[in-house]
């Protein structure tokens, strides 16, 4: 497995990235509590399965967390065993999306991440 780093990206933190070729994300900061982060995922010679993530810290018995996500324009089914809401957990905190992009030209990947009453960390994008 290759480790790319993500480039281009406007977001406070940002974990690595792990694919068959370069994952570039613009992630805007934007005000209150919310982050719109825009992945272009290069095209692939077969189907890959990916994995994305958001770290929060800080999180008490009040706060929410949630991840909506597109894929070239159309909602983005997370597969089974992903995590993208949270309600009223303690401490630190890790949405997910794992999903698969099929072969052929790049695609693009919109997530949005809204919270209320936690500490938005950063996020990743990773071979799954």
């Amino acid at each position: 497995m290759k480790t790319l780093a993500l480039s281009g990206v406007l977001a406070l933190g940002i974990g690595c990235a792990q694919a068959e070729e370069p994952v570039q994300c613009q992630a805007p900061v934007a005000p209150g509590d919310t982050r719109d982060i825009t992945c272009s995922l290069a095209a692939t010679s077969g189907p890959q399965r990916l994995r994305f993530t958001a770290d929060f810290s800080g999180s008490h018995d009040d706060t929410t967390l949630s991840l909506a996500a597109t894929l070239d324009g159309a909602p983005l089914a997370c597969a089974p065993g992903s995590k993208t809401d949270s309600s009223f957990e303690d401490g630190q905190v890790r949405l997910e999306c794992r999903f698969s992009v099929s072969a052929g030209p790049g695609h693009t990947l919109v997530v949005a991440l809204r919270w209320r009453h936690a500490q938005y960390m950063g996020f990743g994008v990773a071979a799954d």
